[in-house]
């Protein structure tokens, strides 16, 4: 599969062959500019390939309805939308069947962490996240959350599209503190666990559990594996894992 934004441009991707096979979990790695969050559009259907073709069990994406694949997949962008909503609205709009379903509505923001932040609002889960249509600094103008929150909000959202045939996650806690990473990659192996998945991050220590992970760079495959065989492969995953890994470890222990 080839991509580019225009003909004017340069490759994104350059002949690009990737399986995700049913009922398992794909990390994709790769440095800025790799081409992965590229895969996640053109899985979503933003855009077609130039050359070649994605295929869903054998069928072309361009084949298939629109609606009806987007129905099928569930996202959490790398770079998620913050609505001038409620906070309920903005994780319904995750599924709009469920936008008046205040049972599900709240069990995932359980499931994402925000649940007691939502609560502890001045109107809860009614309360505009937005000072946009009310004068005034107070809450009653509506309130504004932080990057971390607006990231676990986002998560909710996905959680809400649950069931669905595939699950893609590009970077779901790249705003988070450690303790809080550690919890939602905890609740979202549970989330994933008999399902189709890709999960896309910067952070190796995610992926572990993965069970390929695949390594884009210059828009091709150059590795695939399990995490142990590319660490032994010792090739450019086992280079950026030890790089991270070193970070977590005193200096007098990490190579010069």
């Amino acid at each position: 599969m080839w991509f580019r934004y225009g003909p004017d441009q340069d490759w994104v991707l350059r002949g690009v062959d990737l399986l995700i096979p049913h009922g398992t979990t794909v990390g994709l790695v790769g440095l800025n500019g790799a081409g992965k969050s590229t895969i996640v559009k053109l899985l979503c259907r933003f855009y077609d390939p130039e050359r070649g073709a994605v295929l869903w069990d054998g069928v072309d994406l361009r084949e298939l309805s629109l609606a009806g694949l987007r129905e099928r997949v569930g996202v959490l962008f790398q770079d998620y939308m913050s609505y001038e909503l409620t906070a309920a609205e903005n994780i319904g709009l995750g599924d709009v069947a469920a936008l008046t379903d205040d049972a599900r509505i709240h069990a995932a923001a359980r499931r994402a962490g925000i649940d007691p932040v939502l609560r502890e609002l001045p109107a809860g889960y009614r309360t505009m996240l937005s000072k946009l249509f009310a004068p005034g600094d107070d809450d009653s103008a509506g309130v504004l959350l932080s990057g971390g929150q607006w990231q676990r909000l986002a998560l909710a959202r996905t959680y809400l599209r649950d069931r669905r045939d595939l699950l893609i996650l590009d970077e779901p806690s790249s705003g988070l503190d450690a303790e809080a990473e550690h919890a939602v990659h905890r609740g979202l192996r549970a989330h994933r666990e008999g399902a189709t998945s890709l999960l896309v991050s910067h952070r190796l220590g995610a992926l572990r559990d993965a069970d390929t992970i695949v390594v884009l760079a210059g828009g091709r495959v150059t590795e695939r594996g399990t995490h142990a065989d590319l660490v032994a492969a010792d090739g450019e995953y086992a280079r950026l894992f030890r790089l991270q890994a070193a970070g977590y470890r005193p200096p007098e222990e990490v190579p010069a």
